[in-house]
């Protein structure tokens, strides 16, 4: 294979994975951690697709994060934030057929390409989506137009939960209808988070006393958090 050929097979496969991946995260997003529709049996056999929904529907959603860049359990503040090695692991088995099927019918640098925007996808989902809920003051990623883009993409999932399923890369939610319309309190919340920029030069001040009240009232619980 020349070298030309061989890239053509790495930006066609990353192109393909993309949009394979971003659908792929809406059907587990919302059918395996948002919803338990699967046959009571196949529960049983496969505990782990219980705890998923457990781990995010009940716990991330349910009982923790109420506030979406504030979690005082130092417990909470951390779990379901990052996609484990071993839940990646297993969505690199369940493709494993696709990473066959390229292998023989295309290349095996197209397979192998697969196999890094999978995990890709995976490291990108947790780092951005630890910034999210755990935001770091100096993160050069909370400065970029697309983290605030999917940053606010985001949140409006945690409003409405049946909406809004992608993180990285939110094509599918487009294509298929399933974005998240805004409230004013929604716009009013994420002029706070810094994920959009007021119009009026009038709002400015506002704003920072809004963060301010915010960071009072969080102030006994961080105390606290720091203690333990």
């Amino acid at each position: 294979m020349s070298i030309s050929t061989a890239l053509l097979h790495v930006l066609g496969t990353a192109l393909a994975s993309t949009v394979f991946i971003s659908f792929g995260e809406v059907v587990m997003h919302r059918h395996l951690m948002h919803r338990q529709q699967l046959w009571s049996w196949l529960y049983r056999v496969l505990p782990d697709l219980r705890a998923q929904f457990k781990n995010h529907a009940v716990m991330h959603h349910g009982r923790y994060y109420k506030e979406f860049d504030h979690e005082p359990d130092p417990e909470g503040k951390t779990f379901n934030v990052r996609i484990l090695w071993g839940d990646s692991l297993r969505l690199i088995i369940t493709f494993s057929p696709v990473m066959v099927a390229l292998w023989f019918f295309v290349s095996w640098v197209s397979a192998l390409t697969f196999l890094l925007m999978l995990v890709g996808h995976n490291l990108a989902w947790g780092v951005v989506h630890m910034q999210m809920h755990v935001p770091a003051a100096d993160s050069w990623i909370s400065r970029t137009t697309y983290f605030r883009f999917i940053s606010r993409h985001h949140f409006m999932h945690h409003r409405q939960t049946g909406k809004n399923y992608n993180v990285v890369v939110p094509l599918a939610d487009f294509v298929i209808g399933r974005v998240a319309r805004r409230k004013v309190s929604d716009v009013r919340e994420m002029l706070r988070l810094g994920y959009l920029e007021p119009r009026q030069p009038g709002s400015v001040g506002r704003l920072g006393r809004l963060r301010a009240e915010k960071a009072l009232a969080r102030a006994p619980a961080d105390e606290l958090l720091a203690t333990l």
